[in-house]
């Protein structure tokens, strides 16, 4: 069910088909959401920028209940 986004084919389809994504830097839960774009080196998610190369990106059932993140 959980599927790690690894190619630029993946984000593609991520974007396209509206998959939420959760994000995890040095294997903790950092964000999540719709990307929204993506680049050699980022992510955007939720307004929140994850770099490629220390995150983690797993399509993944967008969670039951609210997840705020604060600055």
């Amino acid at each position: 069910m959980y599927n790690m986004l690894l190619h630029d084919s993946d984000f593609d389809n991520a974007i396209f088909f509206g998959y939420f994504v959760m994000v995890t830097t040095d294997e903790n839960y950092s964000g999540g959401g719709l990307i929204e774009k993506y680049n050699e080196s980022y992510v955007w998610i939720s307004n929140r920028k994850f770099s490629r190369t220390y995150s983690s990106f797993l399509h993944t059932p967008p969670p039951e209940v609210p997840v705020f993140f604060s600055d």
